[in-house]
C-alpha cells in the first residue's frame, strides 16, 4: 500500500479572511504552484484515490491534483478536517485499504501527527510544507519513502 499525505497549498492568510475558516480558499499564488508542482507527479507517483478534507483550501488542492489524475476515484470526509487526530487518518488507511495508491488531502499540523504516529515514532516531529508530498508505504507497518515539496521540483521537467 502506497499513502501519499498532500497539506493543503497556501491558502488566503487568516488574517485576510472574515469567514468561517472551513471557507478559506486557496490564494492565486498557492494555485498557481500546486498546479505547477502537481503536474510532475505522475512521473513518480501513481493515485488510485484521492480523500480530501471538507476544507475548502483542500478541496481546491485536490481539484488540482485530479487534473493530473483524472481518472481517480474521489471522495471528501470531515474525518480529516482541521484538528484531525492520528486515529482519524488511520481510520481512512483502513477503509481504503483496498486501493494500492492513497492520496489524503489535509492539513497541519495534523498531517504531521499522522504520518509520525503511522511511522511509529509519535514522539518525532514532522512538519509537512505546504503543498507538498509525503509517501509511505507498507501494510501493517510503515516507512518513509519520499517526502518532497514545490520547490525542490522547480526546473524538473
Amino acid at each position: 500500500m502506497e499513502l501519499l499525505f498532500i497539506r493543503h497549498a497556501k491558502a488566503i492568510d487568516r488574517i485576510e479572511w472574515d469567514g468561517d475558516d472551513l471557507l478559506r480558499p486557496l490564494s492565486e499564488e498557492g494555485i498557481k504552484k500546486a498546479r505547477e508542482f502537481f503536474k510532475k507527479l505522475p512521473k513518480i507517483y501513481q493515485i488510485e484515490v484521492i480523500i480530501s478534507s471538507k476544507a475548502r483550501r483542500a478541496i481546491q488542492t485536490a481539484e488540482l491534483l485530479k487534473e493530473v489524475y483524472p481518472n481517480v476515484k474521489y471522495f471528501e470526509t470531515s474525518k480529516l478536517n482541521p484538528g484531525a487526530d492520528p486515529l482519524a487518518y488511520e481510520q481512512i488507511v483502513e477503509k481504503f485499504r483496498g486501493y494500492g495508491n492513497i492520496a489524503m488531502v489535509g492539513h497541519e499540523p495534523d498531517i504531521g501527527l499522522a504520518v509520525a504516529s503511522l511511522l511509529g515514532c509519535e514522539e518525532l516531529p514532522i512538519k509537512i510544507r505546504k503543498a507538498s508530498v509525503t509517501h509511505l508505504s507498507g501494510e501493517e507497518t510503515f516507512e518513509l519513502h519520499s517526502m518532497i515539496y514545490p520547490k525542490l521540483l522547480k526546473g524538473v521537467e
